[in-house]
């Protein structure tokens, strides 16, 4: 007998980052396949707003969390297990920043603040949603983990040093976590997502037109479908251009 597709109705699921662009379109998509989103964000009111649109049809909850604090981190992933139990088996690593800069005018400040969000902040709430997960019961299905990374960790672009190598960091990351998953019989599964440009607002600096740029919700139904695999399968990384996109192959 095959492997049999899992469902997201009923699962508690993190969404950092979820007050909104991806995030926000990433909650409401598993939401309306019936699983309970934690919309996590640096912004309260963001996160409350996402989790607000949720509530009108469906559950969800929000959180305000900082990525780069890794107590924070861990506080809200012991709150969150501590609440929800093994019901609590998703996470998507979706939070990220962008200060589009070259190499001679990024400051380091702009430098620190991409690489915290972008691959110190998975780091954090990976580490602490493994740990957790370690510890439930053996029976429990495996957890899903989802890294938003991107395009931009495959191919190069002027003024986007910091993002560029955060996000190629953050797909190695990916791997090595896939293959310690993997090496250490861990009760997770991890996922890489790359999507290219998406109409959001981290987009903005970049003056693009939205034809030329994906709808998130696009995006937001491979997450949806990466979750649904069967048990023993995950995606290593998955590519998601537009057909619109001005370097689409032709």
């Amino acid at each position: 007998m095959s492997p049999q597709q899992r469902d997201v109705a009923g699962r508690v699921i993190l969404i950092t980052g979820g007050g909104s662009g991806l995030g926000r379109a990433i909650a409401l998509r598993l939401a309306r396949h019936g699983a309970i989103p934690i919309v996590a964000d640096v912004s309260a009111s963001a996160a409350e707003q996402t989790a607000e649109m949720i509530n009108r049809n469906g559950a969800a909850h929000a959180v305000t969390l900082d990525v780069t604090d890794p107590g924070a981190v861990r506080r809200c992933m012991a709150e969150l297990f501590d609440r929800f139990g093994d019901d609590f088996d998703g996470l998507v690593n979706n939070a990220g920043t962008d200060r589009g800069a070259s190499v001679l005018d990024i400051t380091d400040e702009q430098w620190a603040q991409v690489v915290a969000v972008n691959q110190s902040g998975p780091l954090y709430t990976t580490r602490e949603f493994l740990r957790q997960a370690l510890e439930r019961a053996s029976d429990a299905k495996p957890a899903d983990i989802v890294n938003i990374i991107s395009i931009s960790a495959i191919t190069v672009g002027a003024d986007a040093a910091a993002y560029n190598s955060s996000k190629a960091a953050l797909a190695k990351l990916t791997e090595v976590v896939q293959r310690e998953a993997g090496d250490y019989g861990w009760p997770v599964r991890i996922h890489g997502v790359m999507p290219s440009a998406m109409n959001t607002p981290m987009m903005e600096q970049w003056h693009l037109t939205p034809e030329v740029m994906m709808d998130p919700d696009s995006v937001a139904q491979a997450v949806t479908f990466l979750m649904t695999l069967p048990a023993d399968t995950f995606v290593q990384n998955l590519v998601i251009n537009s057909r619109r996109e001005p370097n689409w192959p032709r």
